[in-house]
């Protein structure tokens, strides 16, 4: 019983070990002297569990073999025991034999071998050998075994792979019984990054190799780092075309891609049906139906009918119909639907139906939303509803509001206008300046002896909120209102202010009829203390009300102290204008 448990063990392992491989990657180790090939063919399939199909008569000629080979393949063993007038197929777990028919005055030859990493002596996968000539090229299996045709009259093939320096071998050195052996360096790894988010990122790029090195097109990418030029190529999809598997490795100067295309570059035109994806480069124009991607610069015209990408500069030209995406800088003119987005620097123009983003602008930023530029602006920008800079040289135009954390000199012009420092000019109807002005104004006129306003803004241009009130009677005199004013140095301690101001007058309830009360004030400012001031200077006024309301004679025809002016419209509007004067304290 032991004995069958044992027996049984082993047989099973056998199963297991032959099946692991492939049949002509299972090892096996030959010692003959001078024997029949049969006999090397029957011990090969004692060790491996292989059964061999042949014709008798092609093995009975055959001339006795002497062979000593310990831990080879199946493969290389054929190769050693058979001529090259026999060929060998696996097909499931038998190996075929075939006499090959003889070709006269052949235009191609096969190389087939394995690639080995020289100092380690281990079979290397993933490996680009390819034709430079005719683009022809293949990647080594798992097991470092490849096998390709090229034309006779080639002098040499070219071997590239990641992290191996490249080689190139002439095929006369590379017969040898009708099996290949390359031996490849390893380029000097032994500078590790200390940075351990370098190191993360290391592993993500691996993580995403090895689903990549299932393609054995994108293989080629990697390993060739030779770029291979063409006048011309077409193609239906990546790699489908007459670039073949190394099309990722040609600079074409024209490429016309059916559906889509993939390249290293192109120096003059692209069209793509669908897209076009460049490595490297392109220098020329770029047509796609629905996008392009380069991985470099583009020197020209790229457009797109939904997006654009490029990996650094973009020069010339850009538009899409919903994003542009620049990872370096614009030195140009980029155009979208949607969406502009720009990493580096912008030298020219973006222009978007939404959103522009950069990370600084030298030029023109409009979008029918958003402009953001993340340093700094030497242009303009303008948006419908929000501009943002971090330091500004130009002009800035919103529907709504503008941002920028230093205005060094331009304008502003938005219904709110937002800054940390302005040497420009903010304009608006609210602006807020952190280290501008900031002043509570209490002051006293000949209407109202109780007047509350804030000015906030720069002293070259501010805004003023207002209310007014006048106690006197159970029903007060009470008005609000809005102005603008501008400030202007006279001495250390000294200033001089223009204000422009327009109140709305009501008494009691609030008065839904034209009262309307406009005053002028030029004044001057003595500054007692760093945060508080006086201020005093005459006002022209202008009051206008509705004299077909039915409160006017009994409330407003007597608001105006002494007019110089006072008329009345044929429509019912009174018009009254006086000289008055207004004192002030002012706080911060």
């Amino acid at each position: 019983m032991q004995r069958f448990i044992f027996l049984f063990s082993f047989l099973l392992s056998s199963v297991f070990c032959f099946s692991a491989n492939p049949p002509l990657e299972r090892e096996v180790s030959l010692l003959l002297n001078n024997e029949r090939v049969v006999v090397a063919l029957n011990k090969i399939a004692d060790q491996t569990g292989l059964v061999f199909s042949y014709s008798s008569n092609i093995i009975n000629d055959l001339p006795p073999v002497s062979i000593n080979i310990k831990h080879k393949t199946v493969r290389e063993a054929l190769a050693l025991l058979l001529p090259g007038s026999i060929s060998y197929k696996a097909k499931n777990n038998y190996i075929i034999l075939k006499e090959r028919g003889i070709e006269k005055n052949p235009k191609k030859t096969e190389l087939k071998g394995y690639v080995y990493d020289k100092t380690t002596d281990k079979k290397l996968a993933n490996v680009t050998i390819y034709d430079k000539t005719t683009l022809q090229s293949v990647t080594t299996d798992d097991y470092g075994y490849y096998s390709m045709l090229i034309p006779i009259k080639n002098q040499s093939i070219i071997i590239n792979k990641e992290n191996y320096k490249d080689t190139s071998i002439a095929l006369a050195n590379l017969q040898t019984n009708g099996m290949t052996f390359i031996n490849l360096s390893p380029v000097d790894s032994t500078k590790k990054d200390s940075v351990l988010w370098k190191q993360k990122l290391k592993e993500l790029e691996n993580y995403t190799a090895r689903i990549a090195n299932k393609f054995s097109a994108y293989i080629n990418t990697l390993n060739v780092k030779d770029t291979l030029h063409r006048n011309m190529q077409v193609s239906f999809i990546p790699f489908i075309g007459t670039n073949h598997k190394l099309s990722g490795n040609v600079a074409n100067k024209y490429s016309f891609n059916i559906f889509g295309g993939y390249a290293r570059g192109v120096d003059a035109l692209e069209i793509g049906g669908f897209f076009n994806v460049d490595k490297e480069y392109v220098h020329g124009v770029q047509l796609a139906g629905f996008f392009n991607l380069v991985g470099d610069t583009v020197k020209g015209a790229q457009l797109a009918g939904f997006f654009n990408v490029t990996g650094k500069s973009m020069n010339g030209f850009q538009a899409a119909g919903f994003t542009n995406i620049n990872l370096g800088e614009l030195n140009g003119v980029s155009a979208s639907g949607f969406v502009n987005a720009n990493l580096g620097k912008v030298k020219g123009a973006q222009l978007a139906g939404y959103v522009n983003y950069a990370k600084q602008v030298e030029g023109i930023q409009g979008a029918g939303f958003v402009n953001c530029a993340l340093r700094e602006v030497k242009g303009i920008q303008v948006a419908g509803f929000i501009n943002h800079a971090k330091e500004l040289e130009g002009t800035q135009v919103a529907g709504f509001i503008n941002h920028a954390k230093f205005v060094k000199k331009g304008l502003q012009i938005a219904v709110v206008n937002i800054s940390d420092s302005c040497k420009g000019l903010p304009i608006g109807v609210f602006s807020f300046v952190k280290t501008g002005v900031h002043q509570l104004e209490i002051s006293g006129d000949e209407i109202f002896k109780a007047n509350i306003g804030f000015r906030t803004g720069v002293p070259k241009f501010y805004n003023i909120f207002n209310i007014s009130i006048d106690g006197g009677s159970s029903e007060p005199l009470w008005s609000f209102g809005y102005g603008l004013g501008t400030s202007f140095k006279i001495k250390n301690k000294l200033r001089s202010d223009v204000t422009l101001t327009a109140n709305h007058v009501s008494k009691g309830q609030f008065r839904f009829a034209e009262s309307e009360l406009y005053k002028l004030y030029w004044g001057i400012e003595y500054k007692f203390k760093k945060k508080f001031s006086v201020a005093v200077g005459p006002t022209l006024n202008l009051y206008v009300s509705d004299t077909y309301s039915s409160d006017y004679e009994t409330n407003y025809s007597n608001i105006a102290p002494n007019p110089f002016y006072n008329n009345t419209s044929s429509d019912g509007f009174n018009f009254k204008s006086w000289v008055g004067g207004k004192i002030s304290i002012r706080f911060f």
